[in-house]
């Protein structure tokens, strides 16, 4: 199988040569370019054929407009942000300009890679802290509630799905979402909800009327 080739986009020299290791460890994965500031981008992105932009739209040189023309001038583009620093604010403006995955450079050694591979196949992929960023685990943008347990509409729609008895695959499928990312915000719900199995998940969904007992519970 052929590598995948990544374009990498980042001012800082010591995070370029830390990713390229990460990623010719994997094996899976080729840094094929690299571009140091936001003004080389846009001439290396049609000169390098790649598969994945892997960017920190942060850095110096860089801005979160890089992120909006290349999906401008290439809209079927897959873009993962890694950045060392992660603002509410500015995840989802990146999110709304068209990156397809968010995580940050201080996460795992598997987590950078599968924000890739991930991407390659058009799953959505936030790491853990990205999603804590986002104030209420959403990627969609909604205001935080004052109720005492707060859940966003994402999390409310994996507990519908988790207590019709979805797998975290078949829930990421169906959500276009890595895998990965469910399973952080199953583990978001359950801390939320003081719940520790699915069961617990199940009882609350039915309590909540988040779906009927009598569809997805007793049925024959």
């Amino acid at each position: 199988m052929e590598p995948i080739k990544v374009l990498l986009a980042d001012s800082n020299f010591i995070a370029r040569e830390g990713l390229k290791t990460i990623f010719a460890t994997d094996g899976g994965i080729e840094v094929v370019g690299e571009v140091s500031k936001g003004s080389e981008l846009i001439d290396k992105h049609r000169k390098i054929a790649h598969d994945v932009l892997v960017i920190d739209y942060t850095a110096p040189g860089f801005s979160i407009h890089d992120i909006k023309q290349i999906r401008t001038m290439s809209p079927a583009e897959r873009m993962v942000a890694i950045t060392e620093f992660t603002h509410r604010e500015q995840v989802r403006e990146a999110l709304r300009f068209g990156v397809s995955g968010h995580i940050q450079k201080d996460c795992s050694y598997d987590e950078i890679v599968d924000s890739v591979k991930e991407c390659l196949h058009d799953k959505q992929y936030f790491c853990g802290k990205v999603l804590d960023v986002l104030d209420d685990g959403t990627i969609n943008g909604e205001p935080a509630t004052c109720d005492p347990i707060s859940l966003s509409s994402r999390e409310i729609e994996i507990i519908q799905k988790i207590a019709e008895g979805q797998t975290n695959k078949q829930i990421a499928d169906e959500l276009c979402l890595s895998a990965h990312t469910v399973m952080t915000h199953r583990k978001n719900i359950m801390n939320k909800l003081g719940l520790n199995n699915t069961a617990g998940i199940v009882i609350y969904a039915v309590r909540e009327n988040l779906i009927s007992p009598n569809k997805f519970l007793f049925n024959n």
